[in-house]
């Protein structure tokens, strides 16, 4: 791979996490709506962003990129691999998003989700039913959007997506350490 190449794929993944962390704030604005408490801004940063979702499809797309590939039949007629994947998805979600609670909670002193009302919760870190909605979301990430984001950026030249890179990395740069100062001071 060329150090172009290298470059280009640095970009990419960037501009992927953005949209997914994009993708995910928006997804918790409106499960707020939907459960009637409004416009609330469910990110830990300032900006209309949640790292989690950002970090969360890019760690699965690297666990998962090779399965997805795969043509895994049952008795050799009915595709399972979506299934194997969702089920991989899963179990990977629920482990982000118990240890990022936990991890989270202990630097800030602070509880940002508590699924404790939900069957078959862990310690309301985690619970089935939003381990499940993760996944759904998570596949259709997989599956559909990363496909079009690649698309997208394919038709951008390398040397715009290099600025968007810095451009990106800096305003979630600043937002981090404003955020942090904010909790700090």
């Amino acid at each position: 791979m060329s150090e172009e190449n290298k470059k280009k794929d640095l970009s990419f993944y960037t501009f992927a996490f953005l949209i997914y962390c994009i993708i995910g704030w928006i997804y918790e604005v409106i499960w707020e709506f939907a459960i009637g408490n409004g416009f609330v801004n469910r990110g830990f940063l300032f900006g209309p962003y949640l790292p989690i979702y950002g970090f969360g499809v890019l760690i699965l797309y690297f666990l998962l990129s090779k399965v997805m590939k795969k043509d895994i039949r049952v008795f050799n007629k009915i595709k399972i691999t979506p299934i194997i994947v969702f089920i991989l998805i899963l179990i990977i979600v629920s482990v982000i998003e118990y240890f990022a609670s936990f991890i989270m909670e202990l630097i800030f002193h602070k509880r940002w989700w508590d699924y404790s009302y939900d069957w078959l919760n862990i310690n309301g870190r985690i619970s089935l039913r939003n381990s499940s909605l993760l996944a759904i979301g998570a596949m259709f990430m997989l599956y559909l959007i990363f496909p079009i984001i690649e698309k997208i950026t394919r038709k951008i030249p390398n040397k715009i997506m290099n600025y968007m890179k810095y451009v990106i990395w800096g305003i979630m740069g600043i937002d981090f350490v404003v955020t942090i100062l904010g909790y700090l001071i």
